[in-house]
């Protein structure tokens, strides 16, 4: 990068931290969140067995932006003075968006797209405490990125117990009655069953802990040369203080590649690129306004194999915690369809807190 296209890509973050006001390290919220929660007895008292569970994202009104999900915690039910102690349980704990409508019985076709295993197969402890305290703490080895417009699924597989692997006495906070809000997919016996049991409007309560700070991709790009979509990415989500790597990649070889950086992908974004050369329009979209951009060129083999970096290295001030700022590749292309450019999908990120 230029001397002053640092300066430039410096002074838009640093005008981005006067304005922008903290943002906490972490949000936690109870979903559903109820009054006056009543006693569930599954998954983790009945055995072995699959488990899913469905939210809907109107149960999450206090995270009002997508975060990254970091932690889930189960509460105790009010009938567990004669549970066995100690208690553990086998898990693996899958979290991703799943399906407007809710829950049918075939578990694989209840996700919108790929889960993450964000809790890897290991023994969790379930500790018997006072009613509504929290008696299971299960932090994630994978963060979740929630889109904060899809509903959230959480399944969760049981492969034994301490108890030789068979139900055991031990109520969690739950309901049955939260229809349209939460619902279940049960099946019990084996951790890898196909299908299970529905329950509308039944759950645990569940709560969720997120930690500000995310990366989504976001629009469309068009090809270049041999018609292959150019691909935008950073190594890791921003934060205060760090050098934030970006990389276009599958683009021609040997072209120059502009990073654009805005903070708006809203009206009038996107534009078509192509009409802005008298061109007919082609889909090229520019997806967000261009408060900055710097040329890099792309190395590389032939059409798709072209790659080219950008390090950018972010103020260690923290007051731009918490803002959106949106990202994307132009790679001008004399061979792509149009015969101008290719473009890759935009790149949203809100800043993380310190640490990620």
């Amino acid at each position: 990068m230029s001397a002053r296209g640092r300066h430039q890509t410096m002074r838009a973050l640093l005008l981005v931290s006067l304005f922008a006001s903290a943002v906490a390290a972490q949000t936690v919220v109870d979903v559903p969140n109820l009054p006056a929660p009543v006693n569930v007895d599954r998954p983790f008292a009945g055995g072995v067995g699959r488990y899913q569970q469905w939210y809907n994202v109107n149960g999450f009104g206090a995270i009002t932006e997508p975060m990254r999900f970091e932690q889930i915690e189960f509460l105790a039910g009010t009938t567990n003075a004669q549970a066995p102690q100690p208690l553990t349980v086998d898990i693996e704990v899958r979290m991703g968006h799943g399906k407007f409508f809710g829950v049918f019985g075939t578990f694989d076709a209840n996700w919108d797209e790929p889960p993450t295993i964000v809790f890897p197969t290991g023994t969790v402890p379930i500790t018997v405490v006072p009613p509504g305290q929290v008696c299971m703490t299960i932090p994630f080895a994978t963060r979740f990125t929630w889109d904060n417009f899809r509903p959230i699924l959480v399944e969760i597989r049981i492969f034994g117990n301490n108890q030789q692997n068979q139900p055991f006495l031990f109520d969690n906070a739950g309901t049955t009655a939260s229809i349209g809000l939460t619902s279940r997919v049960y099946s019990a016996g084996n951790a890898g069953a196909a299908s299970g049991s529905v329950s509308q409007g039944v759950g645990l309560v569940t709560r969720f802990q997120a930690r500000p700070g995310m990366m989504l991709e976001f629009g469309s790009g068009c090809p270049g040369e041999g018609n292959i979509v150019p691909q935008n990415s950073a190594d890791q989500v921003a934060w205060p203080g760090i050098t934030w790597t970006h990389t276009v990649s599958q683009a021609a070889s040997q072209r120059t590649a502009f990073w654009v950086i805005g903070d708006t992908n809203t009206a009038p974004f996107p534009v078509d690129l192509t009409t802005l050369f008298g061109l007919p329009p082609s889909g090229c979209m520019l997806l967000t306004n261009p408060v900055n951009a710097i040329p890099r060129q792309t190395v590389g083999g032939g059409p798709g194999a072209g790659v080219a970096t950008l390090p950018i290295q972010l103020p260690a001030t923290t007051g731009y915690v918490g803002w959106s700022l949106y990202t994307q590749w132009v790679v001008f292309d004399p061979l792509a369809m149009n015969g101008v450019l290719a473009v890759t999908p935009g790149l949203w990120t809100i800043v993380a807190p310190v640490g990620g």
